[in-house]
């Protein structure tokens, strides 16, 4: 309390705080009244209410900047935190605010270089290129004729991050107690995930060896780069690094003057993914276009490295898991591998998500992965609304890979609509089966599908072994009693019913024959039979009827 009563004092807090205060208060309000409105006119209340905050609350990110912007990008990614209104508003949110005046920015470039920018630099931009809510990026020319990107941290935004990162602890302690969030989310594992990428963000130094890391890995990979650090100039508030000359990604027209092949570009950018996630075990977290970007010989070249993920041996064990189980579409596979991922709760309804599943896998086709079959048919929604609505969850540490995942799928069917997994997978896997020891992703894959046979095998040699018993004899079925005895009665109720019926038939045949004799002997047989073989024909089995339970309760009891 002590803590809210001074942060109480300040204008940013205050404006944020009272915010949220004001959103938890709709929620409170419509909970109440909800019972004399009917469930579609309930939902409609709802809907609107995630509509307008979600749009209030991106006007206030933009207004205010710093980490409140970062945080609408953070959740846009949570579907199983917020419903649809507030993820698509969310995750259109772009994190780019007003620059600081270029003398601020000199300023703070020349404190931590220790030195004059014309001493430092031949050249220098005072317009800045890119402005984001911690930092933006100037262009300037070296004293050797090199140009390079200076990467410059807004002055006080560290202590601005500070305190939204307060905010955002009382508001998720006040959530804790007054609302219901805290049954289906750990709120403090999504606080700490967030704060721990921040907080990387605010130090380029770690940025800068983020750079230096993935050029190591990537030295011989063909048709992915990434830009030269120039340590001599970078520190934990400024970073200078080569500037690179290209298109984004996903400007096809711009992609098509200088005659890239997309479809090449699509497989690049996605093999360079399996080999981050499946080999490295160190992944570019923000692989939105703007950070992808497309020199003139058809070279992706990663850029901002502020937000990068780590993926552990278990990890990648259960993603060639789930990747395996999406090739065999085999959609209970699937369903556990999301279990281990630790994507599902222990009340997840598994059933209903195995169907959403094979509606999902029956759109791959030969390998390929129809994106716009999935979204003519409305398959997408229904899976997105029942994670919503079930009690499905994405692990801590997870929130960035899924979306990087995501985002890179959907650049690759941007730049190939004819994209294959399957077919840009094979030469990756083939290579990588045929590489030597101690390449970890041939171990996760080998690992993986020996896993695989050893639990397959042993249910088809049984099933197999049941078999061959049932058909030499050696095995005869024993149902239990109960069965049993329903059987022998179901057979001897049969049996009289074909006796009656053939009895029947008789008297039919018989009435037909003497009825030129004695027509009223042979109209009286005949109808006899008929009557006979009719009823036992429509004739149904039922169980004896049980003699009715007696009451309790009541007077006299």
């Amino acid at each position: 309390m002590r803590e809210i009563t001074r942060l109480l004092f300040n204008t940013r807090f205050r404006k944020t705080f009272f915010m949220f205060i004001g959103f938890f208060w709709q929620f409170w309000w419509l909970g109440k009244t909800k019972r004399f409105l009917n469930k579609e006119k309930a939902s409609q209340k709802y809907k609107a209410i995630y509509t307008s905050q979600a749009k209030k609350f991106a006007r206030v990110a933009v207004e205010m900047g710093g980490l409140i912007i970062k945080l609408g990008q953070f959740v846009s990614s949570r579907v199983d935190i917020l419903p649809k209104e507030y993820t698509d508003i969310l995750s259109e949110l772009q994190d780019s605010v007003a620059p600081v005046k270029s003398e601020v920015a000199v300023d703070r470039i020349e404190e931590e270089l220790s030195g004059k920018i014309s001493d430092l630099f031949a050249s220098f931009d005072q317009e800045p290129v890119a402005a984001a809510s911690l930092g933006q990026v100037h262009q300037a020319v070296l004293k050797n004729g090199e140009t390079v990107a200076i990467k410059v941290m807004r002055p006080g935004i560290e202590a601005t991050v500070s305190l939204d990162l307060a905010t955002l602890k009382v508001l998720i302690a006040f959530a804790r107690r007054f609302t219901k969030v805290s049954r289906f989310v750990d709120l403090k594992d999504v606080y700490d995930e967030f704060e721990e990428v921040i907080t990387e963000e605010l130090d380029y130094m770690k940025e800068a060896k983020n750079i230096e890391a993935f050029q190591a890995s990537f030295s011989e990979f063909r048709g992915v780069t990434t830009p030269k650090v120039y340590w001599e100039l970078t520190t934990n508030k400024v970073l200078v690094m080569e500037f690179i000359e290209g298109v984004k990604i996903n400007e096809l027209d711009k992609l098509e003057e200088a005659s890239v092949d997309k479809k090449k570009l699509a497989s690049i950018l996605y093999l360079s993914y399996l080999k981050q996630l499946l080999e490295d075990g160190f992944f570019h977290a923000d692989p939105h276009p703007g950070n992808l970007l497309v020199k003139n010989d058809g070279t992706i070249a990663y850029i901002d490295f502020g937000m990068v993920g780590k993926v552990s041996d278990l990890l990648k064990e259960n993603m060639v898991k789930l990747a395996m189980s999406i090739y065999l579409k085999d959609a209970g596979g699937v369903v556990e591998a999301f279990n281990d991922l630790g994507f599902l709760r222990r009340q997840a309804d598994k059933t209903s998500l195995s169907k959403n599943v094979k509606m999902v896998l029956s759109s791959f086709s030969e390998g390929s992965f129809d994106i716009d079959k999935i979204k003519n048919e409305g398959v997408l929604e229904e899976l997105r609304e029942f994670l919503y609505e079930q009690p499905f969850q994405i692990p801590s540490r997870m929130t960035f890979l899924g979306k990087a995942i995501l985002t890179v799928f959907s650049i690759c069917n941007g730049l190939d609509k004819d994209f294959d997994i399957v077919t840009n997978t094979k030469p990756y896997i083939e290579n990588v089966m045929s590489s030597g020891e101690g390449n970890p992703a041939k171990e996760t894959v080998l690992d993986q599908v020996k896993n695989t046979f050893l639990k397959f095998i042993p249910a088809s040699r049984k099933v197999l072994h049941l078999v061959d018993q049932l058909e030499s004899g050696d095995i005869r079925m024993q149902p239990s009693k109960a069965i049993e005895k329903k059987f022998l009665e179901q057979q001897a109720f049969q049996t009289r019913k074909i006796v009656f019926a053939l009895f029947g038939t008789g008297l039919l045949i018989s009435g037909a024959q003497i009825f030129a004799v004695n027509d009223l002997a042979g109209m009286i047989m005949m109808v006899s039979g008929s009557f006979l073989t009719i009823l036992q024909a429509g004739r149904k089995s039922s169980p004896r009827r049980r003699r009715p339970h007696p009451k309790f309760g009541g007077r006299g009891h």
